[in-house]
C-alpha cells in the first residue's frame, strides 16, 4: 500500500528527513483535528510524502473515474485510489509514437511494388 489513514498518534517523517511528532504534525495541519477528519499520508517509513483529506481525495478520484463507491471501507477506497494510479484510463491504448510507427509501416508496405 502507498497510502494509509494517519492514526493521529504516530510520528511523521517527511522526504526531507524532518521528523514531526504527532502534535507537531497536527499543528502543521490543524484541519486534522476537526471532528471526523481523516488524513491520508504515505505508508512506510517516509510517511509524510503525501497529505490529503480523505473525503475530498475520495471524491476527486471518483470524478476522475476510479472505481470507488460509498459502500467501500476506507482501506478499499485507498486500494482503489492506488489501483487507479497504477492503471490510469487509456494506459492500455497505443501511444502516439506506436500509432505513428504503425501508420509508417502501413505506408511503407503499401508503397512496395506488386509482384506476380
Amino acid at each position: 500500500m502507498r497510502y494509509q489513514i494517519w492514526n493521529k498518534s504516530d510520528d511523521v517523517y517527511t522526504p526531507s528527513g524532518t521528523r514531526f511528532t504527532a502534535r507537531e504534525w497536527a499543528n502543521r495541519y490543524p484541519w486534522v483535528n476537526a471532528p471526523g477528519a481523516k488524513m491520508i499520508i504515505s505508508s512506510g517509513l517516509i510517511n509524510g510524502g503525501t497529505v490529503m483529506e480523505f473525503n475530498s481525495a475520495k471524491e476527486h478520484y471518483k470524478r476522475m473515474g476510479a472505481a470507488i463507491s460509498d459502500e467501500m471501507t476506507d482501506a478499499e477506497v485507498l486500494a482503489a485510489m492506488e489501483n487507479f494510479e497504477d492503471n490510469p484510463p487509456g494506459a492500455d491504448e497505443p501511444t502516439v509514437e506506436e500509432r505513428t510507427a504503425a501508420a509508417l509501416e502501413f505506408l511503407a508496405l503499401n508503397s512496395l511494388p506488386e509482384t506476380d
